[in-house]
């Protein structure tokens, strides 16, 4: 038993390193985690929980060098922040009550609509400072994210696009802005996660030492590539997990 134990936290933390890398540029590594968690015979409320503590990883790696750089808006990034963090704790709170299954195919709906949104209209340099009623409809947006975040993770990809549509900014800009959301949306969930007692705190850390490790060098790769290298990739990634969500 306790080998087994041993060979589950290895293997924890060899998937940590690979989804930090990846989560770090496209998000979505709960995608993933979980199923991966699943599979090694985590309950499935427990899996979901246990991956939002490894987020944590990738988010304070991704903070620190897209904050090196230049690329948060903290001023848009503050009030999402708060918004997404109320629909969080009502996600989190769901989130033994949800069909799974149901989760899924929103969560792979939404992307592929938003995806398609940001292909029509994209952020062009020196357009003008977008209205207040699109930079309105993008927070209270932010308030159904959050809770889908809260239910079950993969907000990051719906937060990008909000970014992107709503408030104009380039994808790199989009990747770092939302990680200051999804920080504070971890956390408020963790807490709720934490007091009902679904978390595997011995194999959340194994996850968390996974994507520290890697979740750096993933931050540096996004930024030395730029933009358009950024979003070819964003977009194929998330595509196909959108798909899988909606046809699993």
């Amino acid at each position: 038993m306790i080998a087994s134990q041993w060979l589950t936290g290895a293997g924890l933390v060899i998937l940590g390193i690979v989804t930090g890398f990846v989560g770090t540029n496209t998000g979505g590594s709960v995608f993933f985690t979980v199923p991966v968690m699943i599979g090694l015979g985590i309950a499935p409320q427990s899996a979901v929980a246990t991956a939002r503590l490894a987020s944590l990883g990738t988010m304070l790696a991704g903070l620190r060098h897209f904050h090196k750089h230049g690329k948060i808006d903290y001023a848009a990034a503050f009030p999402a922040a708060l918004l997404g963090l109320l629909g969080a704790l009502a996600g989190a709170s769901l989130l033994i009550e949800i069909d799974p299954l149901l989760l899924h195919k929103i969560i792979g709906a939404l992307t592929l609509l938003l995806v398609a949104l940001s292909l029509i209209k994209k952020p062009l340099a020196g357009e003008p400072r977008p209205s207040w009623t699109r930079r309105l409809t993008g927070y209270l947006l932010f308030i159904p994210v959050g809770a889908i975040g809260g239910l079950f993770g993969g907000q990051a990809k719906l937060s990008t696009y909000i970014y992107i549509i709503f408030f104009r900014k380039t994808i790199s800009e989009s990747i770092g802005t939302r990680k200051v959301g999804g920080l504070v949306l971890s956390i408020g969930s963790l807490m709720v996660f934490g007091i009902n007692g679904i978390i595997n705190w011995q194999y959340g850390g194994c996850l968390l030492a996974g994507t520290v490790l890697d979740a750096n060098a993933g931050a540096r790769f996004a930024l030395s590539k730029g933009d358009e290298w950024m979003e070819w990739v964003f977009n194929i990634v998330v595509i196909g997990l959108a798909l899988k969500l909606l046809f699993e």
